[in-house]
Formats: C-alpha cells, sequence, structure tokens
C-alpha cells in the first residue's frame, strides 16, 4: 500500500469538474459549485441549488470499488424513508453512485450547518433514533469491517516499517481478538464511524451523515465512536457523559471494549492522516494513541 495522499490542485479541480459535469448531466441547473470540505471527501455544493456532491478523495485509495458507496446511499435512502434525523440523499436528481472521469461521487440534501456547537444530549437521542430505524435494515452489510480493514492496514503499515517492532507487536498482539470479543454479543445495522465530526447542528435540528462505513456491530460500537476521544484524551468528558444520557440503555462493559477497539481503529487511520498531510498535531495524536495503548500493556503485566 502507498501512502494515500490529499487531492493535488489539479486532481482537486478535476473532482470539481466531474461533480459538475455529473450533476449536469442529469439536468441539474446550478450557476457556482463551491467546495465546503476537503479532507477525505470533496464536498461541493452547487449553489444556488440544494444539492451537495460528495467526492470520494481518500477512501478511494484504501478501498477498491464504490460498494461501500452503494451501501451508504442504500442506508440513507432506508433511515430516511424512517425521518430519521439524518441529511438525506438528493431528492432532486439521482444521488448515484455515480462514476466519472476515475472518481465516484453521490448527491445530498443540501443543509444549512449552524456555527453553535451540536448539544450532546440531542446527538445521543438522534443515535438512537437512527439505531430503532436501522435495525429494519435487511440489505446485506459487512459485519465488524472497520474493524477487519484497521487490521488489514496495520499489517500493511508494519510492513512498510512505520512502527517501531515494539509497537507492532503491541498492536497486533491487543488487536487479534478483537472480532472474536465481539461475536455472539447482539448486533445489527450501524452507522460505523459515528464520531463528532459527523453530527451537525443545522437548521433543521442535530443531524447525523457519512454512512460510507456502515456495518453490522453491537450498538455500543457506534456510542465508542462517539466518545472514544473525549475519554482517551481526557478532553469534553462532560459532553460525552451528556450523549451516552442521551442515547439510553446500553452495557458498559461492551462500551469499554468498544472504546478499546475503536481507538485502535482511530490510530491506524491517523497514521494514514499523517502521510496524506504531515502535522505536527496529527503526529502528536498518533502518539498519544500510542502511548495509551502503551500505558494498558505496562497496567496488564
Amino acid at each position: 500500500m502507498q501512502p494515500p495522499q490529499l487531492p493535488t490542485d489539479d486532481c482537486f479541480q478535476l473532482a470539481v469538474q466531474a461533480a459538475s459535469e455529473v450533476a449536469r448531466s442529469c439536468g441539474l441547473a446550478f450557476e457556482n459549485p463551491v467546495v465546503l470540505q476537503s479532507v477525505s471527501n470533496i464536498i461541493v455544493h452547487l449553489q444556488p441549488t440544494a444539492v451537495v456532491a460528495r467526492v470520494a478523495a481518500v477512501p478511494s485509495t484504501i478501498r477498491n470499488g464504490d460498494a461501500w458507496f452503494t451501501r451508504e446511499l442504500a442506508v440513507a435512502q432506508h433511515l430516511a424513508a424512517a425521518n430519521a434525523p439524518i441529511i438525506p440523499p438528493s431528492r432532486q436528481i439521482d444521488p448515484g453512485p455515480h462514476q466519472h472521469n476515475g472518481f465516484t461521487l453521490s448527491f445530498w440534501d443540501y443543509v444549512q450547518i449552524l456555527p453553535e456547537p451540536f448539544d450532546p444530549v440531542l446527538a445521543g437521542r438522534a443515535l438512537r433514533v437512527c439505531h430503532w430505524a436501522l435495525s429494519s435494515f435487511t440489505q446485506e452489510l459487512p459485519v465488524l469491517a472497520l474493524i477487519t480493514e484497521a487490521k488489514r492496514i496495520l499489517s500493511q503499515l508494519t510492513a512498510q516499517g512505520i512502527f517501531a517492532p515494539a509497537d507492532a507487536d503491541l498492536l497486533a498482539q491487543v488487536s487479534a481478538p478483537y472480532e472474536e470479543s465481539l461475536r455472539g454479543l447482539p448486533m445489527q445495522p450501524l452507522h460505523g464511524d459515528s464520531h463528532s465530526g459527523n453530527v451537525l447542528h443545522t437548521s433543521l435540528g442535530v443531524l447525523w451523515t457519512d454512512w460510507e462505513d456502515a456495518f453490522i456491530g453491537p450498538i455500543e460500537w457506534d456510542l465508542a465512536s462517539l466518545v472514544a476521544n473525549p475519554y482517551v484524551f481526557g478532553v469534553d468528558q462532560d459532553k460525552a457523559e451528556a450523549a451516552l444520557w442521551g442515547y439510553g440503555t446500553y452495557d458498559p462493559q461492551v462500551l469499554a471494549l468498544c472504546i478499546e477497539i475503536r481507538t485502535f481503529v482511530a490510530l491506524v487511520w491517523s497514521v494514514i492522516q499523517h502521510q496524506q498531510q504531515p502535522s505536527p498535531e496529527r503526529q502528536e495524536r498518533v502518539e498519544y494513541r500510542l502511548n495509551w495503548f502503551r500505558q494498558r500493556q505496562k497496567g496488564d503485566a
């Protein structure tokens, strides 16, 4: 695996061009594509319409094909039909997924994001509603997908010599039983990547977005995705507790296990992000998560 790269300026412009051309081919008349975000995906608002294009960038360097985009749209359409609190796929043009000039993209409703932080209690409640709606989703989803993917990425990063041998051995050892430790627990379709960046305070309320990592697992996985960073980094723990309170019933022991596993997944992806765009802050987060595992190993010794 070669280190994935953020889009170059040329690639960035081609991605915006691809979104514009597909939108026009679908019959959408718009004046100006305005980029709202360019991180793992390039988000383009096709002004003045209420349509947003999402063009795959970083995930497509890790994942082959567009099956994950197809699953995301199927999940989001199911949730939208149930009036769950999400940003829905576009109802103005064919949401996709579309392939054009080497890019995979989809179209979504534009929703105004408000500057104030979201209410964590409402975020927890909204996630619970999404889980209720997802419990009736019958299309095929992978089981524990982000965990198996992260272990595969760890093997590739280890082969590149990214980790010191002792750290590579530690991460391989602690992650080996993760899937087995979760099997046998109650499972259902999940968001999969429900961190705080994927819940938004909008003019329509607190809404969840970005369903590309949806998979089958215990509900505590999504809760762990929301609260792992506050617990591991020791920040905003009051907000994490509020989100859990807003969600309602869960198994604390399963949550604790899922927080560890989620931290492992976040670690390997933070390495990927640092490869894309090196920065002292990203390196610090990699080292902090590594040290968290080192300290846990010492505590078990």
